[in-house]
């Protein structure tokens, strides 16, 4: 009966703890195609579609797609 009493409240908290995992996540960033580029964090477009974070070249025309 004691073992009861002590694997219980040891249960209890090993069960309470393990839902408080905290996890921290980091951004890769991929190496630049080309010199001078500038990261761009992730952001919602104007029509509010995520875009994840990407490198932007200098010079460089980017192809915009319209509906």
């Amino acid at each position: 009966m004691s073992v009861l009493r002590t694997l219980v409240p040891v249960a209890f908290i090993a069960i309470s703890l393990s839902g408080c995992v905290v996890e921290a996540r980091s951004e890769v960033r991929p190496v630049p195609r080309c010199r001078g580029a500038e990261w761009i964090d992730g952001h919602y477009g104007p029509r509010g579609a995520w875009h994840r974070g990407h490198w932007r070249c200098p010079g460089v025309v980017e192809v915009i797609e319209v509906d």
